[in-house]
Parts: structure tokens; sequence; C-alpha cells
């Protein structure tokens, strides 16, 4: 079955997406029936990522996306600029979550399934996947693919040679959703430590702080990601670490620690002592 413009678009659920006309003068939320007007139209929301979207910046993108005796996967669909550009994007199943309730390993997954598309379409790999070109605004020529809905495992299996075995290990290094999963990551684990330090400044506070160094990290990348996707990250983080860290907890941890850490202290010594007078019996039957 093919992919239809009514189908996708009872497909893309997003009720406040950021969209625009016109990239240099920036995007804003709006309500998702004006969105839906515009150029581009936000890709994936906010807590989701509900389709991967390529960047063909190639004249024949067209051609590279739809050739089918490379066994690349079929796309949903291709939005093509009258220059012959065009983003090619891929509907999921199952959406991979990327809030602070998210298992790293799907969303890591997802990252080397979206750098697998890239590795075989030659596509963009600065391309931050933030903003797609709506393939219902006649602006495009948009032709659409089938209308089946991929999981990872199956866009993985067709794209044997191009799936990298990792994702890099600096954050520099990483492009498309592989930056959403460093930052992810860099920033988390920062939090379970830092947020100590802000306890008795409270969660606004807290909120900032995170914030701020989600932005400094974001400056690490070659194509930083949108700052509000960088917010909407920092958020979620601060608020789970603040949730799930808290002072009674941290003292809960440490005197349980003290506890195992005593009892593990009087055993050795009570063994220290036994292997003390076992030497000395042995040395009076000598």
């Amino acid at each position: 079955m093919t992919m239809t413009a009514t189908r996708w678009t009872e497909r893309y659920r997003q009720t406040w997406p950021s969209a625009t006309d016109d990239l240099s003068k920036g995007t804003y939320r709006q309500p998702r029936a004006l969105a839906l007007q515009r150029r581009y139209v936000q890709a994936n929301p906010s807590a989701l990522i509900t389709q991967l979207v390529i960047d063909i910046d190639h004249e024949d993108a067209l051609y590279r996306a739809l050739d089918r005796t490379n066994g690349i996967p079929m796309p949903s669909y291709v939005a093509q600029s009258p220059a012959g550009k065009a983003h090619a994007a891929y509907l999921l199943k199952a959406p991979v979550c990327r809030t602070d309730n998210a298992r790293l390993e799907p969303m890591r997954f997802a990252a080397r399934v979206e750098a697998g598309l890239v590795n075989a379409l030659d596509a963009d790999r600065g391309y931050a996947g933030f903003l797609t070109k709506n393939p219902i605004h006649d602006h495009w020529d948009t032709v659409w693919g089938t209308d089946q809905l991929y999981t990872l495992k199956e866009l993985a299996t067709q794209l044997p040679g191009w799936l990298p075995r990792s994702l890099p290990r600096k954050a520099a290094d990483n492009s498309g959703l592989g930056r959403n999963v460093a930052l992810f990551n860099r920033v988390r684990l920062w939090s379970y430590s830092g947020v100590r330090r802000y306890w008795s400044d409270g969660p606004t506070v807290w909120g900032e702080v995170t914030e701020a160094y989600a932005l400094a990290v974001n400056q690490e990348f070659a194509v930083p990601l949108d700052s509000s996707e960088v917010a909407h990250l920092a958020r979620s983080v601060s608020r789970w670490t603040w949730r799930n860290f808290t002072p009674e907890g941290f003292s809960r941890v440490q005197t349980e620690r003290g506890r195992k850490g005593g009892a593990t202290g009087k055993g050795s010594q009570a063994a220290a002592a036994k292997r003390t007078i076992d030497r000395a019996r042995i040395l009076e039957v000598l």
C-alpha cells in the first residue's frame, strides 16, 4: 500500500510543532493546523522519535532514495525541492522515547539506524533533523512511498554494510540523532552528582543550571542541536534528577553504605583474630 497525504497527516500527531516558511527568519511554535500550512515543520515531537528524516543533498536525491537495486528501504515519502535536493522520511511503527524515562539502548539503536541510512544514501551528516520539508506543502514535489511503518530492526536488516557498529565516543564526532544520545548521556551522568550542590537553591535554579550545562555541551558539536531541543532535554533531565536524587535519599544511601562497611570491617577483624588463634594453636602443637 502507498502512503498518501491524508494518511501522513493522520499520523502527524504533534499539536504545537515549530514551523516556518523561511528558515532565515527562524521558527516558532504554532497550532497544528497553522503549522501544516508552512513549508517546514518540526519532524518529531520533543519527547519522541516517530520518523527518521534523511537530508539528501544531491540533485539526484529522488533517484537515490527510490533506487531499489541497492536494497535500501523504501521511504515513506520524499519531499523534493525545485533544485532536486530532498528529505526522505521513514515512519516508525513504535516511537522511540527520548525523555528522562528513556532507555539509552533504543536511542542508540535509532541513532545507528539513522547513520546507516545516511551512509547508504550519501546524505548530509550535518542535518540536525529538527525541521523537515512539509510533505503536504505545494512548494515541494512530494513522491509518496510505502505505507509500511518500520521497526528499527527491519530498517537495520536492510542496511548491511552501512550500519555502524557503534556511535562515536566523543560528543563532537556525533551527528544526527547521535547528538541527542551524546547530549542526553552527558547531561544525565553529570546531573547525578551535580544536583547535590543545588539542593538548597531549589528546583528552579537547578533547572537553569542544567540547561546552561546542556547548552555548553551542545556547542561541542560541529552542528549544534536546536536550542529548543536542548532546553527540552535539559528540563527533562533536571526534573527527573530532582525528583529521584533527594537529600533524604542520599542520606539513606550513605547510612546503608556505612552500615555495610562497618559490618564488613567487623567481619574482617573477627576473621583476622581467628587466624591468629589458629596459628598460636599450631605453634603449641609443634
